[in-house]
């Protein structure tokens, strides 16, 4: 039986005056990262606001949201954080937002709830942590403890995910939040490969010969399925009719379609996706050659070590030594 498709989540992004929206920035880009990865939609995004007009934010521009929160049929809603420079304006900074805390009341009780550092305030002032787990700013303790005695405070962990309430604390934490969230609907290896590509710097340089052949690179959802059906076959195996016969498309409409992308014929472009598999190899593992060339499905050490000679000039040793990281 074929897997049934899961639907994509639909995530909220919200917008309220004095926001700080940097975390919400980075949080779509991960949303959509993902949904590249994968070559399908994991994620719905959607910018919302109490109503659909202009939200100034803290210290930045106006942003405009596409929905109001109150005509928005949303899965999780992402609370963002909120400028605080002291405890003791807690309650001066809520007055005024008190419009959108009933709305976070009143939203349904099926509603996934995320939100970080002084954020989770609005959360707790809404009523919806009353009785659950939840962390925040740590030097805010004090006065939510005081001010939201009905919230079970984890103030030592950075991180509280239970039931529909995920909140978080720390430097840059919306990333361990939305990690927390991928991590859910990803595998590890594909989580992974997010946290290089957006959030780490990458440990090597990458060789031209391999430019456009990784998937963060293709913007065509075809070809994007196309390399990962590629990347999860033995190189030994692979011809166009195969391809073409997975894509459910005929040999040559999908030549010409990698063509017109890449510049490369389709089985040029096959050869180079299962070369930077194995450049990602050397570089990431200590496995030798033969292993790589096993793992990969290609038909020998020697043919590898052939190939990848030829794409990039150098031999895999020697792109091992100038490219790989160091490994203590």
């Amino acid at each position: 039986m074929p897997t049934p498709a899961v639907r994509p989540l639909r995530l909220a992004l919200l917008l309220y005056e004095g926001c700080m929206p940097a975390g919400l920035f980075a949080a779509a880009d991960l949303a959509r990262a993902a949904n590249l990865r994968t070559g399908r939609p994991l994620f719905e995004v959607q910018w919302v606001g109490l109503a659909a007009q202009p939200v100034p934010t803290w210290q930045g521009p106006a942003l405009l949201p596409t929905a109001s929160l109150d005509r928005t049929e949303t899965d999780a809603l992402l609370v963002p954080g909120l400028w605080l420079s002291s405890p003791a304006s807690l309650r001066g900074q809520l007055q005024p937002l008190q419009p959108l805390v009933r709305a976070l009341a009143g939203l349904p009780r099926s509603t996934q709830l995320w939100s970080y550092c002084a954020g989770v305030l609005l959360l707790a002032a809404s009523g919806r942590l009353d009785g659950h787990p939840a962390t925040a700013t740590w030097w805010l303790q004090s006065a939510l403890e005081q001010e939201f005695p009905a919230v079970a405070w984890r103030f030592d962990e950075p991180l509280v995910a239970q039931g529909r309430y995920t909140t978080a604390a720390g430097a840059n934490v919306h990333l361990p939040l939305m990690l927390h969230a991928l991590s859910q609907r990803l595998s590890p290896a594909a989580v992974q490969d997010l946290q290089e590509v957006l959030m780490l710097p990458r440990p090597r340089t990458s060789h031209p010969a391999f430019a456009g052949v990784d998937l963060m690179s293709q913007d065509d959802p075809g070809l994007r399925g196309a390399l990962l059906w590629v990347q999860r076959q033995p190189a030994q195996g692979l011809t166009l009719a195969s391809l073409a016969a997975a894509m459910h498309l005929s040999t040559r409409t999908l030549a010409r379609r990698v063509h017109s992308r890449t510049g490369l014929s389709a089985a040029h472009w096959m050869r180079r996706i299962k070369l930077r598999q194995a450049s990602e190899a050397l570089c990431q593992t200590r496995h030798p050659l033969k292993r790589i060339a096993q793992d990969l499905g290609f038909a020998s050490e020697a043919g590898l070590h052939r190939a990848f000679t030829q794409a990039t000039g150098q031999t895999p040793l020697a792109y091992r030594m100038a490219h790989g990281q160091p490994m203590g």
